[in-house]
């Protein structure tokens, strides 16, 4: 059985790697020097991978939280899952018109392209954070009184089962690196034991490389030093 608000917890944690991850992403694209096909490919590299992480993220919701609480949640909150679904149904939308123009810009590292995913960044960025906010504000304490934690580690094992195996490590570095404590642990003792010991040394260690070869530091900024996005 899940601890109290480790639902919640857990889901900030995740929400805060994302934060950090797109508020950052528009000022990378823009640092990249037309015709630098080496940095244009880390920086295509790091927002396939997040974009890809946010949708798997948003697949698992869809199938394993939205159909619940529609069937659960007293009849004011339905409104507020419907416009979850529509934001996701939006960023799915600009997350596919993105992946077209990094893959565009990847290709010959133009300033033409590039300039197209930082417009479409500039579309997308805003909308994430309004749909983090409002699924923190008002969806999460619904989450916590109709959704059983054995129905959120199905969403959570989905999501994470579709991510790339060597990806997934560097992501939950990703996550600690801002994660509160308490969440770290909610996370990790979801896990096989041999996995949790293995998993909190390296990925750390994974993100911090990660992070030096897309930000040039091992330590970024954080969500909470805002974003020039």
């Amino acid at each position: 059985m899940k601890k109290p608000g480790a639902m919640t917890r857990e889901m900030i944690m995740v929400h805060t790697a994302f934060r950090r991850e797109f508020g950052f992403m528009a000022e990378l694209v823009r640092g990249v020097f037309e015709g630098d096909r080496h940095r244009a490919e880390i920086v295509a590299d790091h927002i396939e991978l997040i974009s890809t992480v946010l949708h798997h993220h948003h697949h698992a919701e869809d199938l394993a939280i939205w159909p619940r609480l529609l069937e659960r949640s007293p009849q004011e909150i339905l409104p507020l899952v419907h416009g979850m679904e529509n934001h996701h149904q939006r960023i799915a939308s600009l997350l596919d018109d993105l992946m077209k123009e990094v893959v565009a810009w990847r290709a010959d590292a133009g300033g033409s392209h590039r300039d197209a995913v930082g417009r479409t960044l500039a579309d997308l960025v805003p909308l994430l954070r309004e749909h983090l906010g409002m699924e923190e504000l008002y969806v999460l304490p619904v989450v916590e009184k109709h959704i059983s934690g054995d129905e959120w580690d199905e969403m959570v094992s989905q999501g994470a089962a579709e991510i790339p195996p060597d990806k997934l490590p560097t992501f939950f570095g990703a996550m600690m690196y801002e994660g509160a404590p308490a969440a770290v642990q909610d996370s990790l003792d979801n896990m096989p034991q041999d996995v949790r010991a293995m998993l909190s040394e390296l990925a750390p260690r994974l993100y911090a490389d990660y992070a030096e070869r897309v930000y040039g530091t091992r330590t970024p900024p954080r969500a909470s030093a805002g974003s020039p996005a």
